[in-house]
Parts: C-alpha cells; sequence; structure tokens
C-alpha cells in the first residue's frame, strides 16, 4: 500500500492574519491539508510542518482575513444583471437613455434589451423614466429596465409584444399584491409597471436557457472571488435554477459556497402559491442536504414589500400618506402557520421583513415554532431588518434569531428611506449597534443585484452609515470596522448554521482566505470601500489571484 505524506498541502508564512477566531485573534501563517487548516499560529510554528511536496508561499506582510460570505445574495441573477446594462450610478434620465441607446447598437434588430438598478430618488429629474424617454433610441428593440426594487419601465416596443395599450384592464385589486401599471392623462400606459403586474412584462421577455444559467453563475463566481466572497446564501429560487447550480457545481463552474433558498410565499405567480406544500414536502430531504460548496439550505418568505416603494408593511403610515401603512403580501394569520408548519417539516426559513410590523409578526411566528417545536438547529432569521420594536429585539436575542441586514441600502436606497418615512425614522434603519446590544446575531449582505455585491462596500456603509449624498443616517448605529469584518465572516457563517465550518481561520475549518492591498483594521473607515484583495482561497485552492 502506497504511503501517504501527512504534511500540509500548503503553508502560508509572513501574513498579517484577522483569524475572527476569539481564541486566536491573530497569527502570521497557516497551513492547509486536503481543503481545511490544519494548523494556524506564528511562522516559526508553521514552517517546520513542511514536506517534500508542500507548497509554501511568502505573503510579504499582506493582511490576510477568513473567506467573506454574504448571507442574502441572489448570485445567480446577479450573474445574469452584469451581462445587462447596469443603472446603479445614474443620476440622470439623459444617462439612462444613453446606456440604453449604446446597449441598442450592439444588439440585433428586435433583440430584448434588458437592464436593472435605476432609482427615481437619486436623478436629477425626481420622477420614474417612461417610455417616452427611451423610445427615440429603441423603436425597434423592446426595452425592460428594472428599478433597484419593485418596478420596472418598458419602451413602447415592449408594450406592443406584451400586447399592453390603452384598453388593456388594470390587474385584479382581488389579488393580493397585484400592483398596477401607470397611465398619463389619455389612459396610455407610461411604461411604469409596480408588484406583480410586472409580471405581464417580464413574461414576455425571452426566458433565459439553462446553459445560460450555468454560464451567469459562472460569471458571478468569478466576480464575487476577486473582491473575496467564498460563501452565499442564495434566497428565492425555482427548481430549473436548482439544476442550474446542480450543473455549475458537477462542471467546475462554482468557485463561491452556495447555500440555496427554495422560493417560498409571497413571490411568484398567485396560482403558483398551492403548490408550494406538496413542492417542499415531496423534497423528501430536509434543509442542510448537500456538501460543503453546494447546499440545499432553506426557503424564503417574503411577506411584505419595500421601503423606498412604500410597501414595507408598518406600524406608523408613510409620510404624507396617512392612509398608508404599506403591503401585505402574505396574510399575517396565513404567515404565521406557514412558517410553523416549514419548521416542523425540517426548513430553515429567511423571511423578507422591511417593515415593523412585517418583522415583529415573523419573529413572533419564529419563536412559537421554536417554542413548541424545538429544533435549534434550524437557524430561521430576517432579512433587511430595519425596524425591530423592543419585543422583537427580545425574542430574537432569546432564540438566536439573525438580523440579515443589507447595509449597502445605507448608501445606494437611503435617500429613499429619507423620502418615504422621513430624516428621523430612516436614521433608525438597520439599527445594527442595537441589535449588538440587544445580543442579537448579525449578519452582513448585500441583497445583490439589488445594491453592490462588494462586501467592502458593504462593510463601509456600515460603519460609516452617509448615504450617497452625503447625508449622515444614523451615525449611533454605526459598527467599528472589526464588527463590520465579522458580520460578513462568521456572522455569515452562523446565519445558516455553519459557524464550525467556515467563518473564521482556526484548524479544522475550510481552507477560506482572502489576501488584502492594506489592513481594513488599520486604516481610516472612509478608506474601506477601497480595500482590494489580491487571492482568494477557497477549499485550499486559489480561485483569484490577480498578484
Amino acid at each position: 500500500m502506497a504511503s501517504r505524506s501527512l504534511a500540509p498541502d500548503l503553508i502560508l508564512l509572513n501574513a498579517r492574519v484577522h483569524t475572527i477566531d476569539d481564541a486566536n485573534p491573530t497569527a502570521s501563517a497557516a497551513a492547509v491539508k486536503d481543503g481545511r487548516f490544519v494548523a494556524v499560529g506564528e511562522t516559526g510554528e508553521i514552517v517546520p510542518l513542511a514536506g517534500s511536496n508542500t507548497v509554501v508561499e511568502d505573503l510579504d506582510g499582506a493582511a490576510v482575513v477568513p473567506g467573506l460570505i454574504d448571507a442574502h445574495n441572489h448570485l445567480l441573477m446577479t450573474g445574469r444583471v452584469l451581462g445587462q446594462v447596469r443603472l446603479y450610478d445614474c443620476r440622470g434620465i439623459p444617462e439612462i437613455v444613453a446606456r440604453v441607446a449604446a446597449r441598442v447598437r450592439e444588439s440585433p434588430p428586435g433583440g430584448w434589451v434588458v437592464g436593472r438598478g435605476w432609482d427615481e430618488s437619486l436623478l436629477a429629474e425626481g420622477r420614474h423614466p417612461t417610455r417616452h424617454d427611451l423610445d427615440p433610441v429603441s423603436a425597434d428593440h423592446p426595452v425592460v429596465l428594472h428599478r433597484v426594487w419593485n418596478k420596472l419601465v418598458a419602451n413602447s416596443a415592449a408594450l406592443r409584444a406584451a400586447g399592453i395599450d390603452r384598453e388593456t384592464p388594470d390587474p385584479s385589486p382581488e389579488i393580493r399584491y397585484a400592483g398596477s401599471f401607470e397611465r398619463d392623462d389619455t389612459g396610455a400606459p407610461t411604461g411604469l409597471f409596480r408588484d406583480r403586474a410586472k409580471d405581464l412584462i417580464v413574461g414576455r421577455a425571452p426566458a433565459p436557457t439553462e446553459d445560460e444559467l450555468v454560464a451567469a453563475i459562472g460569471t458571478a463566481c468569478r466576480a464575487y472571488n476577486a473582491v473575496g466572497l467564498t460563501g452565499v446564501a442564495d434566497p428565492g429560487l425555482y427548481p430549473h435554477e436548482l439544476r442550474a447550480y446542480h450543473r455549475a457545481r458537477r462542471e467546475g463552474v462554482l468557485t463561491v459556497r452556495a447555500d440555496l433558498l427554495l422560493a417560498g410565499w409571497g413571490f411568484g405567480a398567485p396560482e403558483e402559491e398551492p403548490l408550494l406544500r406538496d413542492r417542499f414536502a415531496a423534497i423528501g430531504v430536509m434543509g442542510g442536504f448537500g456538501d460543503d460548496l453546494l447546499r440545499l439550505e432553506g426557503v424564503k418568505f417574503m411577506p411584505d414589500g419595500g421601503m423606498g416603494d412604500r410597501t414595507a408593511r408598518m406600524t406608523e403610515p408613510y409620510s404624507n400618506e396617512p392612509d398608508n401603512r404599506g403591503t401585505w403580501v402574505v396574510d399575517p394569520d396565513r404567515l404565521a402557520e406557514l412558517i410553523r408548519w416549514v419548521h416542523d417539516l425540517g426548513w430553515p426559513m429567511d423571511c423578507h421583513t422591511c417593515g415593523d410590523e412585517a418583522q415583529d409578526v415573523v419573529v413572533r411566528a419564529y419563536a412559537a415554532a421554536q417554542t413548541a417545536n424545538p429544533k435549534p438547529w434550524l437557524r430561521h432569521r430576517v432579512h433587511h431588518a430595519y425596524f425591530p420594536s423592543p419585543g422583537t429585539l427580545r425574542l430574537m436575542a432569546e432564540h438566536a434569531i439573525p438580523a440579515l441586514v443589507s447595509s449597502p441600502f445605507l448608501a445606494h436606497l437611503g435617500e429613499g428611506f429619507v423620502n418615504a418615512v422621513g430624516a428621523e425614522r430612516a436614521a433608525r434603519a438597520m439599527p445594527m449597534r442595537t441589535y449588538l446590544n440587544a445580543g442579537v446575531p448579525l449578519a452582513g449582505s448585500s441583497d445583490s443585484s439589488i445594491a453592490d455585491f462588494n462586501p467592502w462596500v458593504g462593510m463601509a456603509a456600515a460603519v460609516n452609515r452617509t448615504t450617497v449624498a452625503g447625508r449622515p443616517l444614523g451615525p449611533g448605529e454605526a459598527l467599528t470596522p472589526a464588527e463590520a469584518l465579522r458580520s460578513y465572516t462568521l456572522g455569515g457563517a452562523f446565519a445558516t448554521g455553519l459557524e464550525h465550518a467556515k467563518g473564521s481561520i482556526a484548524r479544522g475549518k475550510l481552507a477560506d482566505l482572502v489576501v488584502l492591498d492594506r489592513d481594513p483594521l488599520a486604516i481610516p473607515p472612509g478608506d474601506l470601500a477601497r480595500v482590494t484583495p489580491t487571492a482568494t482561497l477557497l477549499g485550499g485552492a486559489w480561485v483569484f489571484d490577480g498578484r
């Protein structure tokens, strides 16, 4: 029988390692064997472990952190968006039109042009774009431009393709969260669609093939590895998207550890929702099924809407709209019953909760389920989690319910928050310091493609809490750089029940780490967004190396 060397496969020396391991917070070297850390310590301790086949790399004093984890990130969707027209930094409608025109020139006649990222609160005109803005540059190309959240604008060619004109009736008000499309004074559509009414347009655009979905996963993985991401939880997926992930893993395209959450109640067509119980019950496994690279992890719910479009379910009304407290996408009584059913089935849940009333209902349902049928290994969590009440904070701490804070929203969507609820309430959004002080687990996330997937942008937003317009937004709720880094490492691992396997650089854990161009804990907080990885290690192999 051939002997097998017990020496490490890889040793990294002479680094400034922030391990995020409370038992051993700093180190200068680490050894890797079979994809896991087998030793972490000082260079003098690790060097003697090398064998004849060990690869030894001198990092020349570079800062090193654990592989970064985004606890709520639509990786597959982001991969698709990276190939579309990106509008996140547009500050005027002429910029949007110019980018559409450029893509039209590159597209075959009749080809659909899809974009994403406009936000009317950041546009100089202070309004939504319309088909009248887009038509002059896209007469023969259907154009669909998604807002950052919950709206889209379509040009006249897209309206024609969908068969929508002034005679088209509005969506039935009997359908919860049915949405609407905007009309001008003559009754003609302006091209703006809200909520589920968007499906009238989106359903007519060509659906991506499975090959295209697999390619999108690969595109996103390469981009994510380059910013230091080695793990995500991708929420709200349908069976055909799970299949694309499975192919990506088998074909070697997947280079980000992915925890997948099935699309549950609150999004998708209403007629699909009666099928969900049978779908989940028939799977035959429980949450966490898979391996270190790809797991079927949980179920996502969408109980309410968003802040910027004034659909998050609130206990107090929106600014200048005394009758508007937002929308329930799932009836709260039914929501509590469904949460208990999914809990009993053995799946962790990630519930979208932007409004304080929505968060209260969800957290009470989580706590009731865990009390009646304890399954502490199921990490039910809430994402966005803008406005927790004192009672909700208490329950979240008592039951270790993580808050997945989408910190980049503070920078990129913060002005929309102010427009929706006023400066004073907006400053209390995502109270990260309050969560930590209350003992609530905290995890960083981007909700990409809604906001920038770069975790350093997310950490900077959590630390600086300033909108893109320069407005401070609750500086008393800011994190320190060390706390922000922890939220994107061990915090993200805890949110999916994997703190024993990843999230810190420690013996026995998966060998995921990031080499950086500067030390994020030794620079001014204003420079955090400029931290740049030079190399990313996943399971002991370099998946990005720009050195």
